[in-house]
């Protein structure tokens, strides 16, 4: 009876440590997702039906190859929002043409927040405008969009 016992003891003391390690190791890993949102720029913020989008760059510009994040939030400048099927694609706008737009899917990197490397190309026009559209799908299911006109000044 008293082996018994133990052994439960042990059990739960056990459990308990591994419950409080995994703790401990998501709020290490969040900690560094902070980290890395510090060294990125926003270049453009929109509000769309429940959310606040905002799109950010490791170079701090609107860019024609960079690493590229969309953040998702429900009030601006809050906590981030949990989103799903993340891609954007970017269309650029030659005089009244507004060519085929070139699709990057973005993967999770934090919560709310999706990363993925973008490659433009070639630029034959500076500036060059770019239709930058945000496809996400929210926590009803609902496939949402949300459009920015930005300029690539390079």
């Amino acid at each position: 009876m008293w082996i018994e016992s133990q052994r439960e003891a042990e059990s739960s003391v056990s459990s308990l440590l591994l419950r409080r390690c995994t703790v401990l190791c998501v709020a290490a890993v969040f900690v560094v997702a902070t980290q890395v949102c510090a060294a990125q720029t926003t270049i453009a913020s929109k509000r769309n039906h429940d959310f606040y989008i905002s799109l950010m760059s490791k170079s701090g510009e609107f860019a024609k190859k960079d690493e590229d994040c969309a953040l998702f939030s429900r009030t601006k400048g809050g906590n981030p929002t949990q989103v799903e099927n993340v891609f954007v694609d970017f269309a650029q706008q030659v005089g009244k043409i507004r060519e085929n737009p070139k699709e990057f899917h973005f993967s999770l990197d934090s919560l709310g927040r999706y990363c993925g490397r973008v490659d433009l190309g070639k630029q034959y026009y500076r500036p060059a405008f770019y239709y930058v559209t945000v496809h996400y799908t929210d926590s009803l299911g609902k496939r949402r969009t949300c459009r920015f006109f930005l300029t690539m000044k390079q």
